[in-house]
């Protein structure tokens, strides 16, 4: 009788176990409901693991200094994605879900134009340290955060090469997020592009583009009609500026980095409220000269 009720037992255990491993599932891709920030079907996620390996670092050195993961201008801030009128398109349920800001819609997969900015967004349920990783290579952590929804903005797409972000909040992963690259109308067949616009965001024609290096040495080019410039330059970090009749502007930076297209900050143009010469012609295209045209000479860039 004894033996009877021990079997009884056993079975009742074996029962239990394996209904505890259907309800969350044996690999982990299920997750209870207290770790849900909302409640919808389940869904499949595979998720990359972090790797040392850089995809983009085919036959370069780790210490590359002019290498694509740049983490000092990424600013994270709590914030809530619903207060803020955002809409979830793809809703997951795990612990740490990891997000990309497309409008006003957050998803798993977004397509960006060369240059734009990439906002990430991130809801963590557990407490501990935030690493961010892209394409296998850690690209900024944290200290200590605590639950909670964040946004994360400072990253652009200043590569043409795609990204596929993972984060990991208190040693759990969160869900992949892809984001490609546009190269939308930049001449892409240079190692540095960029644009001129006036404060409407229009292309600014017949701009002069003047780049210089960080090691010495100066570069002109002439922006197109639509303000796009582009122009091939070796791996470094660069200072660019413009000049042109009736703007004045500041100076951005840009890192070149061979092997992808690598997209400065847009320049922006204030009017002076001077007059455009009517002798004014577009300028010599030929890139390889730091002279200035006449028509644009006297009016501060």
């Amino acid at each position: 009788m004894d033996h009877a009720k021990h079997i009884f037992m056993f079975a009742v255990l074996l029962n239990l176990i394996a209904g505890s491993c259907h309800a969350f599932g044996a690999a982990g891709t299920r997750q209870p409901d207290w770790l849900t920030p909302w409640s919808t079907q389940q869904q499949a996620v595979t998720t990359v693991e972090p790797d040392y390996l850089n995809p983009f670092a085919v036959e370069r050195p780790e210490w590359d200094p002019y290498a694509p993961f740049d983490s000092k201008q990424m600013v994270i801030e709590r914030m809530d994605p619903l207060a803020e009128g955002l809409t979830i398109k793809d809703e997951l349920r795990l612990p740490n879900i990891l997000y990309v800001q497309q409008g006003s819609i957050l998803t798993t997969r977004a397509s960006v134009i060369l240059g734009d900015p990439i906002i990430l967004w991130v809801y963590t349920s557990v407490p501990g340290n935030l690493l961010l990783y892209d394409n296998g290579r850690m690209v900024y952590s944290t200290g200590l955060m605590m639950p909670g929804w964040y946004r994360m903005t400072g990253a652009h797409a200043d590569l043409l090469v795609s990204h596929l972000y993972v984060m990991r909040v208190g040693g759990l992963l969160t869900n992949n997020v892809s984001v490609l690259v546009d190269p939308g109308r930049y001449p892409t067949t240079y190692s540095l592009v960029g644009r001129v616009v006036d404060q409407n965001g229009a292309g600014i024609p017949w701009a002069r583009v003047i780049i210089s290096g960080g090691e010495g040495g100066s570069f002109a080019i002439n922006t197109d009609m639509l303000g796009y410039y582009g122009m091939d330059l070796p791996s470094g970090y660069y200072v660019i500026t413009a000049v042109a009749p009736g703007y004045t502007f500041s100076q951005v930076s840009a890192k070149v980095w061979l092997g992808t297209v690598s997209a400065a900050p847009t320049i922006v143009g204030i009017p002076t409220g001077q007059p455009v010469p009517v002798s004014y012609s577009p300028p010599s295209t030929s890139a390889e000269t730091n002279t200035i045209p006449a028509a644009i000479q006297g009016y501060s860039g």
